[in-house]
């Protein structure tokens, strides 16, 4: 570019598309000197304009004051150097920013129950997804697979499924509900369930489809003949304990 006269600190702000306030502010930060007029006002020379450009460049690869003037003013090694760092900073934030967005998008197929997950076939996912897809408990859900990983989503199946060995071998040995053991298997039935946060009254909800839906009905008794019936009348006894009816018990 061939200039003919100096530009003015507005010119300057239309030619090189930055506002007059970011002119003013490079200079008070050093990386501009303008020239003045006899009155005092800012003159900036072809030098002037492409310093700005070459200034802009380095802010909009996301340098600092300090590294643009580095940059700028010193050797071509150390802007080099400077170049290499920053791809080396924006190349790990584009690897965060790329875990966001899967999380974004698994926590989004959990929440719709797109997810194909090979612990999806259990009856309390689907069944929390049949009965309360647009509920809270639902949503917690989808969180606790989206921070978890598979190691840890396996142990917790793991650890129900061995609890629930246990609720069988204590059905076997006579344990009553309302009795201190069975109110201690209830409680650990409940604290299983770490899909999402169950409450005593949600508790003895989902003990009843444990007896009313054919699907619980199986999945526990499978285990041992009468199973389901037993674990109801277990997590019944312990909530009252908790002061909840469970004939009128609502989920919430």
């Amino acid at each position: 570019m061939h200039m003919q006269k100096q530009l003015t600190i507005g010119e300057t702000s239309v030619l090189c598309a930055v506002s007059v306030r970011m002119l003013r502010h490079w200079e008070s930060v050093g990386l501009l000197r303008p020239g003045r007029d006899s009155n005092g006002y800012r003159l900036y020379s072809e030098d002037d304009i492409a310093r700005i450009r070459r200034i802009r460049l380095y802010r909009d690869l996301g340098l600092t004051t300090e590294q643009i003037r580095a940059a700028l003013d010193g050797p071509a090694t150390e802007t080099l150097t400077l170049m290499r760092e920053q791809r080396a900073r924006i190349s790990g934030h584009i690897t965060q920013l790329q875990l966001i967005l899967q999380d974004i998008d698994e926590l989004s197929a959990y929440a719709h129950n797109t997810k194909e997950d090979e612990n999806m076939d259990n009856p309390y996912a689907n069944d929390a997804h049949d009965r309360w897809g647009d509920s809270p408990q639902w949503m917690e859900y989808a969180e606790y697979h989206t921070r978890t990983d598979d190691a840890q989503q396996q142990a917790d199946l793991d650890a129900m499924r061995a609890l629930e060995l246990e609720l069988a071998q204590a059905m076997r040995d006579g344990v009553k509900p309302g009795s201190e053991a069975a109110d201690e298997l209830a409680l650990r039935h409940r604290e299983s369930l770490t899909w999402y946060h169950v409450t005593p009254s949600m508790h003895v909800c989902l003990a009843k489809m444990y007896v009313n839906d054919p699907r619980f009905r199986v999945h526990y008794d499978s285990i041992e003949p009468g199973l389901a019936a037993w674990l109801h009348d277990v997590i019944a006894a312990q909530v009252a304990t908790e002061g909840v009816d469970a004939e009128h018990a609502r989920w919430e």
